[in-house]
């Protein structure tokens, strides 16, 4: 087995492991020579790795063109506000562009207790008959947000007007909503 037995006289017999002399030079010696190479291998290829993927200015006349390339771009200036006032030397005429923005007036958007209704009068000021779009939104003051819209189309005869109403379009309270409306000309 190797190793010595340890008789007590009692029971079996004790394995004791052989002893083996020490070597009483000093081991550690090679052992921090190693630990320096390496720490010395391991400094040099950290440097190497460091120095790899760093762009250098080369010359103009490298091989290698430019990947990206920008042309002066010109200055934006501020565009001049101008006035909302509609130029007199633009008329409607036949088959010409119509606003209907002017021809709904006496807007009355509010609701009954809990049930909303729009009314108004339109008008058609054009030399032509023209079939219009009125329509009424109620929106959520909090983020603008729309919670009802209705529209109705109104033919008027030119020069004509008449009332125009939407009933009991939205069920909502009236606390952080508002009711807009407006009016366009279909086919134009």
């Amino acid at each position: 087995m190797g190793g010595a037995h340890l008789a007590t006289g009692k029971g079996p017999h004790v394995p004791i492991p052989a002893r083996h002399p020490r070597v009483l030079a000093d081991s550690r010696a090679p052992r921090s020579a190693a630990r320096a190479g390496r720490a010395l291998a391991l400094g040099l290829a950290l440097t190497a790795l460091a120095a790899c993927g760093q762009p250098t200015p080369g010359n103009p006349d490298d091989s290698v063109a430019p990947t990206v390339s920008v042309p002066a771009q010109p200055t934006i200036t501020a565009e001049t506000p101008t006035d909302d006032a509609a130029d007199p030397s633009v008329e409607p005429t036949d088959g010409g562009l119509f606003d209907a923005s002017s021809s709904l007036s006496g807007v009355s958007c509010e609701p009954t207790g809990d049930s909303w209704s729009f009314t108004g009068t339109l008008a058609n000021s054009d030399t032509e008959e023209h079939t219009f779009t009125v329509a009424a939104f109620v929106l959520k003051l909090s983020d603008g947000s729309q919670a009802a819209s209705k529209e109705i189309d109104v033919k008027l005869a030119a020069g004509a007007s008449a009332p125009v109403a939407i009933r009991d379009f939205w069920t909502g309270p009236k606390a952080g909503v508002e009711c807009l409306s407006g009016v366009t000309v279909k086919g134009l």
